[in-house]
């Protein structure tokens, strides 16, 4: 990942600098082992071979170190570690062309890649550092150097030979450039990527923020009506007991009332639970089991289809009230997707293997709408003309918060499916650390 400095320039991660090094060495040995051999042997000069070989082979060596740390310790890569790794390069660079002609290779530009690369991926004290060195190098490669014999007459003198290699060495360094900032490219494309997903979480955190602030005022103001209703319910059904089909809606009524008092009492363990006050215990299929209950409470009309997927593995879990009602909003919308198209069945499929809780939910409502969808759950948005659109949001963000996801596709006969996965690594209780 790249870093922002304080004053807003890009950065490359340590490791990542490496990386580009390591890539970049790997071409440059290549070509330089190839350069030398043929300019060696194929155009006839007489070259210093031994130290040339074992400089690319100690240049290859490293590279290879290198490597190795990256694969196996890169978090302990330092922007130290990634100015000695650009030393090593300038010195060895330095070596081969101080034994081939010194200032009068063409192969000299070649200090401005070591010097591009510090100044975009290393903070500038250490890019100043990089520059200083290949300036002074380059002054000492005037002063100590070893001469090249003079070229075969076939290739037409000093100049023409000086011409070719030029065009080699443009030819290297295009590709050099080319690989460096396509890497560059991607790592800013990915950068962007990741503000844009911050911003919008920023976004959606400020709405949940506003709403919690909305919910925990309502839960406050609820109690007194609540209590209110259930009185007069208890006084109808003594006044109007000879009435069946009124004391038939007064039970569902009452029923009614429950969900909302148990949905106030949900709201207080969730404040007590963030002021580290106690935390109920409770067998993770029992908590799935009293979701489903309390959600058929609430619908009375749907009929559901509720699977339990075989082998369940249940374990004890900390109750989350929370990610209660993140499920109840899942399935609530289903529900309300099936009743708004005239249907009544709601299929919910439950597995569990211990780490993961995965729900899926299949209604028999319209199905999707594709320009809604791409936004669902990640920016408040109405779906329904009796609802808020701000249940998804909620649900997304609290199952996003245990490390889980909700898929939103078509579901096979029709309707809209819900895919969710929750992971219950913050929620597990583990029996051995309550025994000791």
């Amino acid at each position: 990942m790249a870093a922002a400095s304080g004053e807003g320039v890009l950065r490359f991660e340590p490791a990542q600098a490496v990386r580009i090094l390591v890539w970049m060495r790997v071409t440059a040995t290549t070509g330089q082992l190839v350069t030398v051999l043929f300019v060696h042997f194929g155009l006839g000069l007489t070259l210093p071979l031994l130290p040339l070989l074992l400089t690319i082979a100690g240049l290859a060596a490293w590279n290879a170190f290198a490597f190795w740390r990256l694969r196996h310790t890169p978090e302990q890569i330092s922007q130290t570690e990634v100015l000695f790794n650009v030393l090593i390069d300038v010195v060895a660079l330095t070596v081969l062309l101080g034994l081939t002609g010194g200032p009068s290779n063409p192969f000299v530009s070649l200090y401005l890649v070591p010097v591009s690369l510090a100044a975009v991926a290393m903070p500038a004290n250490l890019a100043l550092v990089v520059a200083i060195l290949c300036v002074v190098l380059y002054g000492l490669l005037l002063a100590v150097f070893l001469p090249m014999e003079g070229p075969h007459p076939i290739i037409g003198g000093d100049f023409n030979l000086h011409m070719i290699g030029m065009w080699v060495n443009f030819v290297i360094s295009a590709w050099m450039i080319t690989v460096f900032v396509r890497f560059m490219s991607s790592v800013l494309r990915r950068q962007d990527w990741r503000l844009s997903r911050a911003r919008e979480n920023t976004l959606r955190n400020e709405q949940i923020v506003a709403l919690g602030t909305v919910a925990a005022g309502a839960a406050h103001q609820l109690g007194t009506p609540l209590s209110t209703m259930s009185m007069v319910i208890d006084e109808l059904r003594q006044e109007r007991s000879d009435d069946e089909d009124l004391q038939g809606e007064l039970d569902l009524l009452r029923s009614q009332i429950g969900v909302c008092k148990e949905t106030l009492e949900d709201l207080k363990d969730a404040g007590a639970a963030g002021s580290d006050q106690g935390t109920r215990t409770v067998s993770l299929q029992r908590h799935v089991a009293r979701i489903v209950d309390t959600w058929r409470l609430m619908h009375p009309k749907i009929e559901p289809q509720i699977t339990y997927e075989q082998p369940f593995r249940d374990v004890e879990i900390s109750q989350d009230p929370t990610l209660m009602h993140a499920l109840l909003n899942l399935l609530n919308n289903a529900a309300e997707a099936s009743l708004d198209n005239n249907a009544s069945g709601v299929a919910v499929a439950i597995s569990s293997d211990g780490d993961t809780l995965t729900l899926v939910i299949d209604d028999e409502g319209t199905g999707l709408d594709s320009d809604r969808v791409r936004y669902a759950g990640r920016v408040v948005q109405t779906t329904k003309s009796s609802g808020m659109g701000i249940g998804l949001v909620l649900a997304n963000a609290t199952v996003d918060r245990f490390g889980g996801s909700v898929t939103l596709m078509d579901a096979p006969d029709g309707g809209a499916r819900t895919r969710i996965e929750v992971s219950l690594e913050r929620l597990r209780i583990d029996p051995s650390r309550d025994s000791a």
